[in-house]
C-alpha cells in the first residue's frame, strides 16, 4: 500500500512537471486565440530594473506553458459537459450549441447601460459629423452591429435574467431617428431574418456571410446602390468561430460558411489581411463611387460585398474616426460601423469633444 502512494504521488509530480520542463526545453504552444500572448520580459528594461518583471513573467508562465491548450481544453469540455458551464470571462455556454461573447452580458442583461446624457452625446457628434459631410456633398450613415445576444436571446442560458431596462441600440434607434441622422437598422434586419435560416455562426460572436449580405442590402437601399441575391450561394463547412478557440482551443469545430460568387469583379492592391492592414483599398468597375467605411471586425464580412458595389473603397478600423482620412479620400459615401457592446467607447469620445 505504502508503494502504491509513494506511485501516485510521483505521478502527480511527474504530470505537474511535464509542462514546465518542456516550456523550459523550447516547446511552444500554437496560438489559436484571437489575441497577443505575453512576452518573456527582461529584468533589465531600458537600462533600469524592470519592477513589473514577475508580474509580467507570471503573465507569460500562464499564457505559454506546455500543453496548455491541450490542458485547458480538457478542463472546459469537462466543465461544459457536467456543468453545462464556462469558467471564464471570455464566452458564455448558451442553448443549442451557441457560445455567446462574454463582454456583451451587460448589454443582454440590460445593466451598466448609458445615460440619457451619453446618448445625446453620441447623437449630438454623429449629427454634426453628417452636417459637415453634408455640406461637401457626402452622404453619411451610421450603424450599429448586434450583439449576437441581441439576435438570438432565446439561446442565452436561463441564468442570466435579463432586466426591462432600455437597452443601448433601442434607446440609440431613437434618438438618431428623432434628430434625422442617417442610420442603418442591422438589428431589425437580422431579427426579421433570423426565422429563414440562421444569421449568426454558432461558435462565434459574428453574423455569418448570410448575415452580412442582408445587412448589405439594407445599405444598398439606404445609398442607392446595386442589391445581390442573397439566396444565389453555396456552402462549405471550414469555419472555426473565435468564441470556440476561448473555449476549445484543441477540438475541432467546422461551421457552415455561406460563399458567395463574385457579383463584379474587384480588386486590391495587396492580399487584404485585416489583422494587419488597419486600412484596405478596392477598386472595381462598378460604378464611379467612392465610399469610406470605419468599421471594427463586424466590417470584414461586408468588405467583399461592398466592393463589389462601388468603384473605390477605402475601410479604416482606426478609432476615433477622423475627418482627414475621409476628405484624403474624396468619397461620395461614409459609412461608419460600431458593435453593439462599444458604445460606451463612442460616448466617451464624444463627450472628450464636448457634445
Amino acid at each position: 500500500m505504502k508503494a502504491l502512494r509513494i506511485l501516485f504521488i510521483a505521478v502527480i509530480v511527474a504530470a505537474c512537471l511535464v509542462p514546465s520542463v518542456f516550456m523550459v526545453a523550447g516547446y511552444k504552444n500554437p496560438n489559436r486565440e484571437n489575441r497577443v500572448l505575453a512576452k518573456l520580459p527582461s529584468f533589465i528594461e531600458k537600462g533600469s530594473v524592470n519592477t513589473e518583471f514577475f508580474t509580467k513573467l507570471d503573465k507569460y508562465t500562464n499564457d505559454h506553458f506546455a500543453f496548455r491548450d491541450v490542458l485547458v481544453n480538457a478542463f472546459n469540455s469537462l466543465d461544459v459537459a457536467v456543468l453545462n458551464d464556462f469558467n471564464g470571462k471570455n464566452a458564455v455556454i448558451g442553448k443549442n450549441n451557441h457560445i455567446f461573447y462574454g463582454e456583451t452580458v451587460d448589454d443582454y442583461l440590460g445593466i451598466d447601460q448609458l445615460s440619457e446624457a451619453e446618448i445625446d452625446s453620441i447623437v449630438n457628434y454623429l449629427a454634426a459629423l453628417q452636417t459637415e459631410l453634408g455640406e461637401k456633398g457626402i452622404r453619411f450613415a451610421f450603424m450599429v452591429a448586434p450583439n449576437k445576444a441581441t439576435i438570438y436571446p432565446e439561446y442565452m442560458p436561463d441564468y442570466l435574467r435579463a432586466t426591462d431596462s432600455a437597452r443601448n441600440i433601442d434607446m440609440l434607434r431613437v434618438a438618431l431617428e428623432k434628430r434625422g441622422v442617417g442610420m442603418i437598422d442591422a438589428a431589425e434586419v437580422l431579427l426579421n431574418a433570423k426565422g429563414t435560416r440562421t444569421v449568426y455562426y454558432e461558435h462565434d460572436s459574428h453574423w455569418n456571410n448570410f448575415g452580412a449580405m442582408l445587412v448589405y442590402d439594407r445599405i444598398a437601399k439606404f445609398f442607392g446602390l446595386e442589391q445581390f441575391d442573397a439566396y444565389d450561394y453555396t456552402t462549405v463547412f471550414d469555419r472555426t468561430g473565435d468564441l470556440h478557440n476561448f473555449v476549445y482551443p484543441v477540438t475541432e469545430y467546422k461551421e457552415e460558411r455561406i460563399v458567395y460568387p463574385e457579383f463584379n469583379p474587384w480588386k486590391s492592391k495587396k492580399p487584404i489581411d485585416f489583422d494587419r492592414d488597419k486600412t484596405i483599398q478596392t477598386t472595381s468597375s462598378a460604378n464611379g463611387l467612392t465610399m469610406v467605411v470605419y468599421h471594427d471586425s463586424f466590417g470584414r464580412s461586408l468588405q467583399p460585398i461592398l466592393s463589389q458595389s462601388v468603384g473605390k473603397l477605402f475601410m479604416s478600423s482606426y478609432f476615433p474616426y477622423k475627418t482627414d482620412y475621409i476628405y484624403k479620400n474624396d468619397p461620395d459615401i461614409v459609412l461608419i460601423e460600431l458593435v453593439e457592446r462599444n458604445l460606451d467607447k463612442l460616448a466617451e469620445y464624444a463627450i472628450s469633444l464636448g457634445y
